[in-house]
């Protein structure tokens, strides 16, 4: 059919083999646009004219395809008509799936970085909640979607091209990732990237958006690996917990630097509530190590949320910010002797500030050897010479919990029943072990599977 206006669309078989069943498809000529597309519906191939199609007369049919031609149209004039759109409008049209409302939406969605960009919109606004929930998506859920999304744009930037659904195969998997080695990005930075590229493509492929289902490939994967860090020992956290910082801590502190260093750290420690601030922070993080949550839970544990069980025994209560699991953790008696240095509730603090001052305090406490982790950067993997104090974060809190627990023969199945992980293996890759440690833990495994047989 032709329409002088908009373009021309006509309805064509691909089989000429009678008795055969094949999809229509439609090709359509679209002002600069010219291409195919299956519309979905299967059709038994005849040699007669097309009088009726799936119950639909030959005027319905050609009012439907001037519809399709419009709303193709209509994208074109903007520049954002796609294969993908044209693919999904014609289905919707055609078996009247979905109402004009759809077609508006399959129009705004054509390219994978404006589904993404409504996709988070979504979620900000509550119209997108948690799977198999009622609640919304964590705000640090949502900043991961956005650092991604901002990942693609500068990909597409870098590739001078814009990625549409069709266009997620094994080929972009590996350009993708070789993208983010080019910048150097560790190992599971990118696989975190890889993890949310198939959570939006599993979401448009849920929304019929997409029938590209080369991202399930068991090779489009997602490829963690163990990351070698630092965790504090019973010892250091005790240490940390006993420590109080006056301001003649401070002074004794720089005044055994040596001469070189002395300057930076006076810089560093030059603010008159420095004291209070540290030992705000020394008291937040030690909290953490002694939960096993992450920093967003650790922050705002207060003594409201101490339950006791009927085993007598004292609980802290907390719903996690991220996986919405309610969580009972052991009460520590250094966690409440912590939260009544502040009348229950611990203070404020902004986690890069925690991040910042926690090293601070490391360095007061002499914790300067060489940590001797193993660093990887893109195709580089060296060891690092950054002393013990520097490598310290917010998230090394739950790491040390976890990984005392474990050392101190506490079961796998009990620290997760704490920190929430989902699974062992996701728990083991917070266990800072060393090689023998290791081997006791996988012979531990292989008993089990021993024991099954």
């Amino acid at each position: 059919m032709k329409d002088n206006t908009w373009g021309v669309l006509a309805l064509c078989v691909k089989s000429r083999k009678l008795g055969v069943n094949t999809d229509i498809s439609l090709h359509c000529k679209i002002k600069t646009k010219d291409f195919v597309i299956k519309s979905g519906l299967p059709k038994r191939y005849d040699v007669r004219p097309v009088k009726e199609l799936h119950g639909l007369s030959y005027a319905q049919l050609t009012d439907r395809l001037h519809k399709i031609i419009r709303v193709l149209s209509a994208a074109e004039e903007e520049g954002t008509l796609t294969v993908d759109m044209a693919r999904n409008v014609a289905r919707n049209v055609i078996t009247q799936e979905a109402p004009e409302v759809g077609l508006k939406r399959a129009s705004k969605c054509m390219t994978l970085k404006n589904f993404i960009s409504e996709y988070i919109s979504d979620c900000e606004s509550g119209k997108r909640l948690k799977k198999k929930s009622t609640r919304r998506i964590a705000p640090l859920t949502i900043k991961g979607y956005k650092g991604f999304l901002s990942q693609l744009i500068a990909y597409q930037e870098s590739r001078h091209k814009v990625i549409e659904f069709s266009d997620v195969n094994m080929d972009f998997y590996h350009d993708f990732c070789q993208f983010f080695l080019e910048k150097k990005y560790s190992p599971n930075t990118i696989a975190r990237h890889i993890r949310i590229l198939k959570i939006m493509m599993y979401a448009a492929k849920d929304m019929k958006l997409t029938d590209n289902l080369d991202f399930t490939c068991s090779d489009f994967a997602a490829n963690w690996e163990d990351v070698d860090n630092v965790y504090l020992t019973e010892d250091m956290v005790q240490q940390m917990y006993s420590l109080v910082i006056t301001d003649d801590t401070i002074k004794s502190f720089v005044r055994n630097l040596p001469e070189s260093e002395q300057d930076l750290w006076k810089r560093k420690l030059r603010r008159a509530d420095t004291k209070k601030l540290l030992n705000e922070a020394k008291d937040i993080f030690t909290v953490g190590c002694l939960t096993g949550q992450r920093v967003s839970d650790y922050k705002r544990i207060d003594k409201s949320m101490y339950k006791t069980l009927r085993d007598g025994k004292q609980y802290i209560m907390i719903t996690q910010e991220k996986t919405g699991k309610t969580i009972y953790i052991p009460a520590d008696k250094r966690v409440k002797v912590i939260l009544n240095r502040y009348d229950g509730k611990l203070p404020h603090i902004y986690d890069q500030d925690l991040n910042e001052r926690i090293k601070i305090i490391g360095r007061i406490l002499g914790w300067t050897q060489v940590a001797g982790i193993t660093v990887r950067k893109g195709l580089m993997e060296y060891k690092s010479k950054k002393k013990f104090y520097e490598c310290i974060k917010t998230h090394t809190a739950r790491r040390t919990f976890a990984t005392n627990a474990y050392k101190a023969g506490v079961p796998l199945s009990a620290i997760m029943a704490v920190t929430g992980h989902s699974s062992e293996a996701m728990l083991k890759r917070y266990l800072k072990l060393d090689d023998k440690e290791r081997a006791i833990l996988a012979s531990a495994e292989f008993s089990k599977v021993a024991m099954g047989s």
